[in-house]
């Protein structure tokens, strides 16, 4: 199963990536490397915030 990743080869992932990443992620299913990488993508999620951008979140 191919990791969801926001960067596509860039250094730093727009927050929009970041929430795409985190849509792939979660239509599979719960394991723990799920997790891991859903715990790694909060963290990218708050480091693109910190950096000005418009943040939001969907609900599930």
């Amino acid at each position: 199963m191919p990791y969801c990743s926001p960067l596509d080869g860039d250094a730093h992932a727009s927050v929009g990536a970041i929430n795409e990443a985190i849509r792939c992620l979660m239509s599979r299913p719960a394991d723990q490397t799920r997790a891991e990488q859903y715990q790694e993508l909060l963290v990218e999620w708050a480091a693109a915030c910190r950096l000005g951008a418009v943040c939001w979140t969907t609900s599930a």
